[in-house]
């Protein structure tokens, strides 16, 4: 298809000669759109396996407890923990860790008020665990009356719902964009048809017949839209390790410990098969340019041939 003859000087329109560049953009704009759907795709699986797989332990102290008898109840309230069935592990928050964590409420100002601080216990729980929160909660209030469990359950629901309204966003754009690349190809390849129309009409009186002549047309649309496409996608590739680049330059939202806060870190990193999806992107919009082209042609020469 790439190598067949032309007999129309189609590569002289200048409409054509903007046609890679138009379609570049597009396929930016769309292997952007498809890069942060699959993103938020992985992000959507990474954070909730790392959340449904951890919980918090919430103990609040007044002003009248002691530190002795704050570190008994704490120790009380660990072995509690470490002796239910499901729990892997615990991590008890110090102070400067539960003010960073209350820091986007507070402010910077969350260490020196002048309130006690809730202790705060990261519980990692075991793979497939069957935790009776119910009784868990329980024997805590026994220990510490206020203290709770969150399973982040709210804030997961909350997080999907969010991630699910960016990937439907992202399919929207996608469409729009492909949309608009398709009628970009009607309108060069209409234009290419009145302006060759002379010659067109003479091709036919020798006998060429119209598929012969959608012929020409498709295969400088294929040829411009892999052109278009593999500019495009390398570009928005380029954009994609630059952005994950600058974010990973700029830290993680927290450390290991605050709260398995760490399996909440923001990456633009893509896996194989979803760069190789991005890769098809070209693919795509060649053979999308073709066919609307194909169609364009021969819908127009039964109308004026």
């Amino acid at each position: 298809m790439l190598g067949l003859r032309t007999d129309l000087p189609l590569d002289r329109d200048a409409a054509a000669r903007f046609l890679p560049w138009i379609l570049g953009f597009m396929v930016y704009l769309a292997a952007l759109a498809v890069g942060s759907a699959l993103v938020v795709d992985r992000l959507s699986d990474h954070w909730q396996s790392g959340l449904t797989g951890n919980l918090t332990v919430e103990v609040p102290f007044t002003d009248d407890i002691g530190v002795t008898e704050r570190s008994e109840i704490l120790d009380k309230v660990i072995d509690l923990l470490s002796a239910t069935p499901g729990v892997a592990g615990t991590t008890l928050l110090d102070d400067r860790e539960i003010a960073h964590l209350l820091e986007p409420w507070l402010g910077p100002e969350a260490s020196e008020l002048d309130i006690p601080l809730p202790a705060m216990i990261a519980v990692t729980l075991r793979e497939s665990a069957a935790l009776d929160q119910e009784q868990l909660q329980r024997d805590l209030t026994a220990i510490q009356p206020g203290a709770k469990v969150d399973t982040h359950a709210d804030w997961i629901a909350d997080a999907l719902d969010f991630l699910r309204g960016l990937k439907l966003l992202a399919a929207l754009l996608t469409g729009v964009v492909l949309t608009a690349t398709a009628l970009t190809i009607v309108f060069v390849t209409r234009t290419g048809l009145s302006i060759h129309r002379s010659v067109i009409e003479i091709v036919h009186l020798i006998g060429a017949p119209d598929a012969y002549i959608a012929g020409q047309f498709q295969a400088q649309s294929l040829r411009l839209g892999l052109l278009g496409g593999i500019v495009g996608t390398l570009l928005a590739a380029g954009t994609i390790v630059g952005a994950d680049w600058l974010l990973q330059s700029a830290g993680s939202l927290g450390g290991e410990s605050e709260i398995g806060m760490a399996d909440l870190a923001l990456d633009l990193q893509l896996l194989p098969w979803q760069w190789g999806i991005l890769a098809l992107l070209p693919v795509a919009t060649a053979i999308i340019a073709m066919m609307t082209a194909r169609w364009t042609v021969l819908r127009s020469l039964a109308r004026f041939i």
